[in-house]
């Protein structure tokens, strides 16, 4: 469905634009909607429309959009029409009880108008979007500003009334009080903001913020590119096409929700395989750039990155960028054991670890580490002191003997460290293959100290 105004030149001056799927998703959940207002060039502006609220049965960020509106102009009058082809195109308004904007939304009472029996309501989102550009022009110390954006991380997957305080706490401690009044610190106080978030839990707080910012980040840069209005809604339409999967006209069931589910399964299939294209592109490039140990380390990173939430936004010259972990647990006793991926593969102090001494005032302790990156330990003990018996070589005068002793030197600390640098797994399968090379060599009536 697409309805627009001709200006001058006979050229489109607004669009409305929505497909089947975007109708029969809001039909299915229309009580909260989302409108957010992306700008663009030449004083345009997209309005993005979204259902909020629990939508179980969707999947995929793109799936939460139902309407895609370019207004003429921002006056009361525009968006009046603008409202007026989505209620046209959606028969289901009438059940719209809550629609969610952000600080800097025009002509709030027009939106009220258009849906009568709804309540206008500060969006969270968006909410923690401008208290996390406050953040940032806080002007900070670098450490302060990342612990300051880890709390905000903190309150917004976790809207407690007590995070909400002390985040409210520490925002009025570090605004000046010039800046204060444009960082709206009172926002974390409304309880008519956060009442229904606080249903979600951690997880569907990730996944909702991380749907989000998808959303909005790519729409709004298909919209800033400076197109046509012609060309720039083709271009919204296939964004939307291309990041949904969305194929009506070849499924075979003739009900809408049939045709729905299965443009959902479909979505949630392209986006896996995506996703495990993208990873296995990472990987390899790993692996043909990097030294082993390195794409070792880079790889427990990735692992992260797969397993939690991101959240990208974009300024004039940086992206700013948060990952939302998934919860991992670490044993009480001794505090050596992690269930994340780089515990289990390195055995050493992970971040969780780390951040559990850190809030109990403990230092590191050896047991908390593998034996082998302890200090003093017998693999450190033979590369010092092949280190040592290297030196005591080369100051040495020369003869024959030298070559075999330099080389001997070389493959022992290279040997050492091979042991050093790998997994508890890997390091058992080199040590068997080490005796085995001993044995074969010198018999195993000699057991030689590995």
């Amino acid at each position: 469905l697409v309805s627009y105004e001709l200006g001058a030149g006979a050229r489109m001056a607004s669009v409305s634009f929505q497909t089947a799927g975007m109708g029969g998703v809001f039909a299915r959940f229309p009580r909260a909607l989302l409108v957010h207002r992306a700008r663009g060039p030449a004083g345009r502006a997209l309005y993005v429309f979204l259902v909020d609220g629990p939508a179980p049965a969707l999947r995929g960020a793109m799936a939460r959009v139902v309407h895609l509106a370019v207004p003429r102009d921002e006056s009361a009058g525009s968006l009046a029409r603008m409202y007026g082809a989505f209620r046209a195109f959606n028969p289901a308004w009438e059940h719209t009880r809550t629609v969610l904007v952000g600080p800097d939304f025009p002509e709030a009472a027009v939106v009220a108008q258009a849906f009568p029996a709804a309540e206008v309501q500060l969006s969270v989102f968006h909410v923690c979007k401008h208290l996390q550009q406050q953040i940032h022009q806080l002007a900070l110390e670098g450490r302060t500003e990342r612990l300051i954006l880890s709390a905000l991380r903190s309150t917004m997957c976790a809207a407690t009334e007590s995070n909400l305080r002390k985040m409210h706490t520490i925002l009025s401690d570090f605004a000046t009080p010039d800046l204060l009044p444009q960082v709206h610190v009172h926002w974390l106080l409304d309880d008519k903001i956060w009442a229904t978030h606080r249903g979600r839990s951690w997880r569907e707080s990730s996944n909702y913020f991380r749907d989000l910012e998808s959303v909005t980040w790519g729409l709004s840069q298909v919209f800033s590119a400076g197109l046509s209005l012609e060309t720039c809604i083709t271009s919204l339409a296939k964004h939307y096409q291309n990041e949904s999967v969305s194929t009506w006209s070849s499924l075979g069931s003739s009900s809408p929700a049939a045709k729905l589910e299965a443009t959902e399964h479909l979505e949630e299939d392209s986006d896996e395989g995506a996703n495990q294209k993208t990873e296995e592109r990472i990987k390899q490039s790993l692996s043909d750039i990097c030294t082993e140990p390195a794409a070792r380390l880079c790889l427990s990173e990735l692992s992260v990155v797969q397993k939690s939430v991101q959240l990208i936004g974009t300024s004039e010259d940086a992206v700013n960028i948060q990952v939302l972990e998934d919860a991992h647990r670490v044993d009480q006793e001794g505090l050596s054991h992690c269930t994340c991926h780089f515990n289990q593969t390195f055995q050493l102090p992970c971040r969780h670890i780390l951040a559990v001494l850190n809030s109990e005032r403990k230092a590191l302790q050896p047991e908390m580490l593998g034996s082998r990156w302890q200090k003093g330990c017998d693999v450190h003990q033979a590369r010092q002191g092949h280190a040592d018996g290297l030196l005591e070589v080369l100051e040495s005068s020369w003869d024959e003997s030298l070559d075999k002793s330099l080389v001997v030197s070389f493959l022992t600390a290279e040997i050492s460290r091979l042991l050093a640098c790998c997994s508890g797994e890997e390091f058992e399968r080199r040590c068997r293959v080490l005796r085995a090379l001993a044995d074969s060599w010198i018999g195993p009536y000699v057991r030689v100290k590995l």
